[in-house]
């Protein structure tokens, strides 16, 4: 039976990291199809990445003429904070598992070199602190999106 490495909680905060990031995932295609608006918009935004639902979101909100100009700052705003969390999330997701739990780099071997993992160690708070971050950019989003757009706007039609 294989080793198992010992517990670690960076593992358990990962994993909230990914819980939160999908959610602002989903949020960022209804806040793209509230702002787009049309049957089609969620065809255009499904399977979309994260960073392509910010910029679009971004181009459609500069330009919304039913929204205005503080709605269209709060929305701007909110879709800035979405940006950073996740940029955070992807340096985080590229740079924890090059750490044991020590902080000791992680170094990978082949058959005629290693190759030492280079960055920095994240701890389970500051791991946390990025799956906050971004659970508070995503609710920052739904309500400017609620605020600009008006009450309902993020429910399906139907």
């Amino acid at each position: 039976m294989p080793a198992f490495p010992p517990a670690d909680d960076r593992y358990a905060a990962l994993g909230q990291v990914v819980e939160t990031a999908a959610i602002m995932e989903i949020s960022l295609r209804m806040a793209f199809c509230a702002l787009l608006g049309g049957p089609y918009a969620a065809v255009v935004a499904s399977r979309q990445e994260t960073h392509w639902l910010i910029e679009n979101c971004e181009a459609i909100a500069r330009q919304h003429a039913e929204v205005p100009q503080a709605g269209r700052d709060a929305i701007l705003h909110a879709l800035r904070a979405c940006r950073q969390a996740n940029h955070d999330r992807n340096r985080l997701v590229h740079d924890a598992w090059g750490t044991s739990p020590g902080g000791i780099p992680v170094v990978i071997r082949s058959a005629r070199r290693s190759y030492e993992i280079a960055g920095p160690s994240w701890d389970a708070g500051q791991i946390t602190a990025v799956a906050a971050a971004i659970t508070g950019a995503q609710a920052l989003l739904l309500a400017a999106i609620e605020d600009g757009l008006g009450p309902g706007s993020l429910t399906p039609a139907g």
